[in-house]
Parts: structure tokens; C-alpha cells; sequence
């Protein structure tokens, strides 16, 4: 059951939410669909979501604690592969390991692998300053807090997926990340994807320029990070537009099982009449300013990892 303690600070998590101080116009709201199904799996991602709006071109991702971390007494971040059988096997394919520090100055610490195997038959070319590496498959940030190296961020740039938390509480120092987020146009390779085929780091600006496969270009930059949350700006440019038929710029993959085992349970998301929330399972579509993606039941999966948010959503700049 929630604690009342628990409970004010959904309220407060709602309040904030409702009173984002930017408002989309009506022309560059989100358009949110759910395409979600039921397992039983809790290391399957059966929760996806989409954005879409061919004139969005800018907007934000916030990832936040928990509203229950604050009285967290055990952390539980182990696999859970019960009733998992069922599972599809991924094609295999082979490359040569590679553990490579791709960016390193007295703050941020960039690092580059290449898996053995990898289910897609390449990786993405990385270029930082000098190095320009092939086939890189994880990238992970780190930025150096109370002396200490500290991961908040990792990209895999070979299927798009982003996933982000707050710098951990002292308590959980390995606190987990749980939902993955896709940037760019989003398509179908055995799994939804974002072909990203060049990825330019600026690692003291904490800026990531992707090229994508199908047309276009985007940026992510860390504009902030603490223990209370991280705010990531994204802009997009040029992205391929196909009448209805558009690919959506943003997704987010995540897992449900029940309410108390889960990655994210619940959608919260704000429009003219106010705020909604839903089950994840039960939630189908709307177009929306902004939308929540989070959890108030304690859950026995990842039960550190963040909530996500997106908003801000905005058009192209003006010259």
C-alpha cells in the first residue's frame, strides 16, 4: 500500500506536470500512441510507446527518481527471467570486442564497446575530436561526482536506444536505469529502431549529433544532472515526412507486468480539460502537451529506475 508520504509527493509530481511552464501550441503537440501488449516476461519490452508530429522539431526528456525512493529501504535490480521461455531469439552476428575510452578530460568520461555479438550486422561510426571508430555497439557517460566516475547515460547507436537516470543516491549507488527511449524516425528491424549511421560526441559539451539512415539529423545535449533528476534537449532537422504515413520522432520501450512489476505503470499526460492518467496497458491515444511515463506502486523490478518524461515539444527555430 502507498504511504500517505507517498501519496503527497504524487501530488506534487501531478502539480508539476500540470503547471509545466511551456505550454505546446496546438500545431506541435505530440500525438501519443500506445502499442503495448500483456506478457508475463519481466525482461521483455512490452511496452511501446510512440510520438508523432511531423512539425515537432525540438523538445525535452526528463528523467526523475521515483516518487517512493525516499523511503526505499531495498533496491532490487536483478534479472527476473520467469515465464520467459517464449522469448524470440535475435540473429546473431559476429565482431572483434572492443573497450575503448573515447573521451576523457578532469569532469566527463566517454567509453565506446563493441559486443562479440550483436543482433544487427553492424554497428555505428563514432567520431569524438581525432578518433572515428566503426561497429561501435554501447556508449556510456560518466561524469566524475564526489571524486568518483558516475554513469547516468548510455546510447547503443546501432538501434537507437537511449536510456538515462539521475546521479544515484548514495544509498544505491547502482541504482538501475529500467525504460529506454528512441530519438529520431523511428522503423521496424525485427524490433522498432532508430538507424543511426554517424554519431559526432562533443564530450565537454555533453552534446550527441546523430545522422540517421533514412534522412535527417538529430542532437541531444545534457543540460543538467543531479541527484533530483536530468533534463536532456533534443533538436531535430530534416527528418523524412511521408503525408500520414510519417514516422514518429520519439518512442519510448519499456516493461509491464503488473502494477508492482513494472519499469513504468502509469501515463500521466496534459491537455485543455486538464490531467489524465492511465494504466499503461489501458491508455490508446492522445494528443498531448506533454506526457509522463512513471510509477507510485513500489515495484519489484528495477525498483530505483527513473520516471520518464517529454515535453517542451516545439517547432523548427526561426531564423
Amino acid at each position: 500500500m502507498i504511504t500517505l508520504s507517498r501519496l503527497a509527493l504524487a501530488g506534487v509530481v501531478a502539480a508539476a506536470l500540470a503547471g509545466s511552464a511551456h505550454a505546446a501550441s496546438d500545431e506541435t503537440r505530440a500525438r501519443v500512441d500506445n502499442l503495448s501488449h500483456p506478457t508475463k516476461c519481466a525482461e521483455f519490452d512490452n511496452v511501446y510507446f510512440t510520438l508523432t508530429n511531423p512539425k515537432v522539431r525540438a523538445f525535452r526528456i526528463e528523467v526523475t527518481p521515483p516518487v517512493y525512493l525516499p523511503d526505499l529501504k531495498v533496491d532490487d535490480t536483478a534479472p527476473n527471467f520467469d515465464h520467459c521461455e517464449a522469448m524470440k531469439d535475435d540473429p546473431k552476428f559476429k565482431f572483434q570486442p572492443k573497450n575503448l575510452t573515447l573521451y576523457e578530460d578532469d569532469r566527463i568520461r566517454i567509453l565506446g564497446f563493441t559486443h562479440e555479438v550483436s543482433w544487427r550486422a553492424r554497428g555505428a561510426e563514432v567520431v569524438i575530436g581525432d578518433v572515428d571508430e566503426t561497429d561501435i555497439h554501447l556508449i556510456q557517460l560518466q561524469e566524475k561526482i564526489d571524486g568518483k566516475w558516475t554513469e547516468y547515460l548510455v546510447f547503443y547507436p546501432f538501434d537507437g536506444y537511449w536510456r538515462a537516470k539521475p546521479i544515484p543516491p548514495e544509498r544505491f549507488p547502482e541504482a538501475a536505469y529500467g525504460s529506454s527511449f528512441l530519438i529520431g524516425p523511428i522503423e521496424e528491424q525485427h524490433r522498432p529502431i532508430v538507424d543511426v549511421t554517424r554519431l559526432e560526441i562533443d564530450g565537454k559539451a555533453r552534446v550527441f549529433r546523430m545522422t540517421f539512415a533514412r534522412g535527417g539529423t538529430g542532437e541531444l545535449k545534457v543540460e543538467n544532472v543531479s541527484r533530483e533528476g536530468a533534463t536532456l534537449s533534443v533538436k531535430l532537422d530534416g527528418l523524412p515526412e511521408d503525408g500520414d504515413k510519417t514516422a514518429p520522432f520519439a518512442g519510448i520501450r519499456s516493461m509491464f507486468v503488473t502494477p508492482d512489476n513494472a519499469d513504468t505503470a502509469r501515463v500521466v499526460w496534459r491537455m485543455d480539460g486538464g490531467l489524465f492518467t492511465e494504466n499503461v496497458m489501458d491508455f490508446k491515444t492522445s494528443v498531448t502537451d506533454d506526457v509522463r511515463f512513471d510509477r507510485v506502486e513500489l515495484s519489484k523490478h528495477n525498483t530505483s529506475a527513473p520516471d520518464v518524461s517529454f515535453r517542451g515539444f516545439a517547432g523548427a527555430a526561426k531564423p
